[in-house]
């Protein structure tokens, strides 16, 4: 009887395990600045991880803006994240994870140079802010953001609370204190990437990320 009861305990915890195993980032730091200054950034990151690759997405915080960032996998132990951006001064790569059924904002990674804005690169970063947001989405004045998702959850066959957060990841400038409660009246707003809409998890666990965000108190 003890020995057929050890076997099933055994059994039930080979069957949990891949449950409770969580991907998690142990360790990330910059590589190299593949691009010279004053050029699109092309960057690479040493990234070390527990367990499996998790869900994982970038931005790039540059003079009080932040942008995502897109990024491949070059292989178990190297990211390269690429932006439409090149960086003026202070500048740094945020990691986010996917924990507990939610975005967590887990490491972030220093890529600042010394270069001062003269008035050709404010020019030159309006230039390519507005070609990067050529897709903008539709929006009514002061319309709320419950309800432009509303309008696009279908389009992107996705729940309502995916679609909420989908625009708030995307255009986190865009939230006064970066608060998903806050959404600035008259802003215009970026269309969420398609790698960030199918990021999104279950209604259920979207639905506990809003709750969690909007009664978060304002940084």
């Amino acid at each position: 009887m003890t020995i057929r009861l050890m076997f099933y305990s055994g059994l039930i915890c080979l069957v949990l395990l891949p449950l409770v195993s969580h991907a998690q980032v142990d360790h990330i730091s910059l590589h190299e600045i593949e691009t010279p200054e004053r050029q699109p950034l092309s960057v690479r990151l040493n990234i070390v991880e527990t367990h499996e690759q998790g869900q994982l997405y970038f931005t790039l915080l540059n003079r009080n803006v932040e942008t995502t960032l897109d990024y491949q996998r070059l292989n178990n132990y190297m990211l390269r994240l690429k932006s439409p951006h090149y960086i003026i001064g202070q500048a740094s790569v945020l990691v986010y994870e996917f924990k507990q059924n939610g975005w967590r904002r887990t490491h972030s990674v220093d890529i600042s140079n010394s270069l001062k804005a003269t008035p050709i690169d404010k020019k030159t970063l309006a230039k390519t802010t507005k070609r990067q947001r050529q897709c903008l989405l539709i929006r009514e004045p002061k319309e709320t953001l419950w309800s432009i998702a509303s309008r696009y959850k279908e389009k992107w066959n996705v729940d309502i609370y995916s679609a909420i957060l989908a625009i708030y990841k995307s255009n986190l400038s865009k939230f006064s204190k970066q608060h998903i409660g806050m959404l600035i009246d008259n802003a215009e707003l970026v269309c969420p990437s398609r790698k960030i809409i199918t990021m999104m998890g279950n209604k259920s666990a979207m639905e506990a990320e809003f709750e969690r965000l909007n009664n978060t108190s304002p940084q």
